[in-house]
């Protein structure tokens, strides 16, 4: 058998595979040759290195699939962390295009109050408790004179609901205004997220990506 150029640890398995065999294949040939001279002991000798950088050689397979093992681990909980974090984002962002779409469709109830008729009028003329601005009693008859009145205590009414009317069309506006202000400040930490979303999702591909790049455990 011929030695290698360099030395056991620095060859790679096959090769010391090799030559462990080709050794034993020396072995069983000297024997069968010359059984009564036949010495183990240079086959030993040259086996001994081999086998140990052999052993080394696993040592270090055995530590590398260790360490790979362990860098999967890792990184299988980090794209945990991530898919929850994601779903926590879905969530908020929900949420959110809810609140914005329930401000955007916001309807005011003054837009809805009808003007009140004559009947009307009289009705509310005759309950318990007239509302304010409203004459009591009515003017009654069917003369120029009682149906003029009739008409002025008609406006006066209108004007009182009219003026109660800007009251509320006012405070509403300021509602408004300040659904339109929080609207602004959702859609902007709406795109934030969206961004921190895109982000999360680029970093789950790139750790995926590393997960199918590592060795399979052994």
């Amino acid at each position: 058998m011929v030695a290698p150029a360099v030395g056991p640890a620095a060859l790679p398995a096959d090769q010391l595979v090799a030559l462990l065999r080709s050794l034993a294949l020396s072995l069983v040939q000297a024997r069968l040759d010359s059984p009564d001279a036949f010495d183990p002991q240079s086959y030993l000798a040259q086996s001994g290195p081999l086998f140990a950088a052999l052993h080394g050689l696993n040592r270090v397979g055995q530590l590398h699939a260790k360490e790979c093992r362990a860098l999967t681990q890792g990184a299988r909980l980090d794209m945990d962390a991530a898919h929850l974090r994601l779903q926590n984002l879905l969530f908020e962002r929900n949420h959110i295009e809810r609140e914005i779409r329930s401000a955007e469709e916001y309807s005011s109830e003054y837009q809805n109050l009808p003007l009140h008729s004559v009947d009307e009028l009289r009705d509310l003329a005759a309950a318990a408790e007239p509302p304010a601005g409203l004459q009591v009693p009515l003017p009654e008859g069917n003369s120029e004179q009682s149906a003029h009145e009739l008409m002025l205590a008609r406006l006066a009414f209108e004007l009182v609901e009219r003026k109660r009317f800007e009251e509320e069309r006012k405070e509403l506006g300021l509602v408004k205004a300040k659904l339109v202000k929080e609207n602004e400040v959702k859609k902007a930490r709406l795109e934030d997220l969206e961004k921190q979303l895109t982000d999360f999702v680029e970093k789950a591909k790139g750790i995926q990506a590393k997960m199918q790049e590592e060795p399979a455990a052994a």
